[in-house]
């Protein structure tokens, strides 16, 4: 429960900035979710579905809900909670610029089709240097404009994560199928080195033993003949 749970809460700025960026880093980050998904033994499948959902709720322009809402959907459809949270990170500095210009488009589109127009340019604020400098500006900036920007962001975007969920189920249940099998081989090497070692050490022990105990026989029955001389 350390996954979750923290001594000092973080806000709601640190949440976002925290989901934009790790303070671990994105190296550390990923190896945690590897060792903590694979070694559970589930099934590419299960695995498959939860970083595809997480994946496609990246894709959400509510950052700092992103773990929120794969917790949610999680606890619904009963999927594997860690592995959405693995998938969020398709979400990053790198990737928001593209997929929410993606997402800003459709909406518009979408939105035209009911007669909404009179949106922002986001030409100008979609780039990569406000996520990568300044990340809290472009949402301080989205709220500000609640139906020029985030309307149609908001609508695009979940439009983009149904649609984004089937392609990366397909393109991952592969790979990570392969990566499975990969490390239960890995860990099964692991465990006989481990059995192996352990034998080793007990017939070491129990060798040490027996050498012991011979020689306290001997010097035992040199006492004996000692004592009997004596008394002859």
């Amino acid at each position: 429960m350390s996954l979750f749970k923290r001594r000092e809460p973080r806000s709601f700025s640190q949440n976002v900035q925290e989901s934009i960026w790790p303070s671990m880093g994105w190296r550390r980050l990923i190896d945690y979710y590897y060792h903590r998904i694979f070694r559970a033994g589930h099934s590419a499948t299960r695995i498959t579905i939860g970083l595809a959902t997480g994946a496609s709720i990246s894709w959400s322009p509510f950052v700092g809900t992103h773990f929120l809402q794969v917790a949610l959907l999680s606890w619904v459809f009963r999927l594997h909670m860690l592995a959405g949270f693995a998938g969020t990170v398709w979400g990053n500095p790198w990737t928001f610029p593209f997929m929410y210009w993606v997402s800003y488009h459709v909406g518009v589109n979408v939105c035209g089709i009911f007669g909404l127009s009179d949106f922002v340019d986001a030409s100008q604020v979609l780039q990569l240097s406000y996520f990568m400098d300044d990340p809290l500006s472009f949402f301080k900036y989205l709220f500000a404009n609640p139906l020029k920007l985030l309307l149609p962001l908001t609508l695009g975007g979940y439009i983009c994560a149904v649609l984004f969920w089937p392609l990366s189920f397909a393109v991952l249940y592969y790979p990570v199928n392969a990566v499975r099998n990969m490390y239960r081989k890995q860990r099964l090497v692991r465990m006989r080195r481990k059995r192996r070692a352990k034998e080793t050490n007990k017939h070491s022990v129990s060798a040490s033993s027996d050498v012991n105990c011979g020689g306290s026989g001997v010097s035992g029955s040199g006492m004996n003949d000692t004592q009997k001389n004596g008394m002859k």
